[in-house]
């Protein structure tokens, strides 16, 4: 299969996780734009430790990127893999939910997972990213789910992977060139309910209030009918 320029790529038939194979690459030494794709994955998981077995027919991959700068900046990469997947499923339906998810028809489409390590200064970015291409779970999922094929999209793993790596480096530059602002603008014009009342489920309590967009950092802003404001840096957003 051909790669957008610059990329290597590893594939395999069945492995427990990209992310950990992408972990051991980056552990070993491997070169900025390094992509680990599974066909199957025995051992995904999501925010929070959450797993799932990955079957055949959706896209299962984690890309490694190298930073020259704090690993605490690099957080900006997970509105760029957003964007990046957004690019390549947009429809009229297609909406984005904070911190990173892709949704069609008000349905999740995909999931996008960021971890960091290496030298705080000089770090390595793994992005692991799966799309539901043409099955999904249809319970025990925290939010709805769908698939592309479902969706009427017409889309095959094969064919998403190499044009979501090209997105990613679309991305990646903008966040380079024009800083994390350019990233947050464009998310928040494809954001779902901006404006709405939306629940954030937090570690300890749950709140629910207007969803004013994102602050300089990224966080979600949230006002409450009192007034609170709120930013918040991690939880489980719900849009209804």
């Amino acid at each position: 299969m051909s790669l957008p320029q610059g990329w290597t790529g590893h594939v395999f038939d069945e492995i427990g996780s990209t992310m950990d194979v992408a972990r051991a690459l980056a552990n070993d030494g491997a070169p900025d734009r390094t992509a680990v794709r599974a066909v199957r994955q025995t051992g995904g998981r999501g925010r929070y430790g959450r797993h799932w077995v990955a079957e055949p027919g959706n896209l299962y991959v984690t890309a490694l990127f190298r930073e020259d700068r704090p690993l605490a900046d690099c957080a900006q990469l997970s509105f760029a893999a957003a964007l990046a997947l957004l690019d390549c499923v947009e429809t009229p339906q297609s909406r984005l939910k904070w911190p990173n998810d892709v949704l069609i028809g008000g349905k999740k489409v995909a999931g996008i997972l960021l971890e960091g390590g290496g030298e705080p200064s000089a770090p390595w970015i793994l992005i692991g990213i799966g799309v539901n291409c043409v099955h999904h779970p249809e319970d025990g999922t925290t939010y709805k789910a769908t698939d592309l094929a479902a969706q009427g999209i017409d889309l095959p793993a094969d064919r998403l992977y190499p044009m979501l790596l090209s997105r990613l480096d679309h991305w990646r530059g903008v966040w380079k060139t024009e800083g994390p602002s350019a990233l947050h603008r464009a998310w928040t014009d494809a954001a779902a309910n901006i404006g709405e009342t939306i629940r954030v489920r937090l570690s300890d309590r749950e709140i629910s209030g207007r969803f004013d967009g994102l602050d300089d950092s990224g966080a979600l802003i949230l006002a409450e009918p009192d007034g609170t404001m709120h930013k918040i840096s991690a939880g489980d957003v719900f849009l209804r």
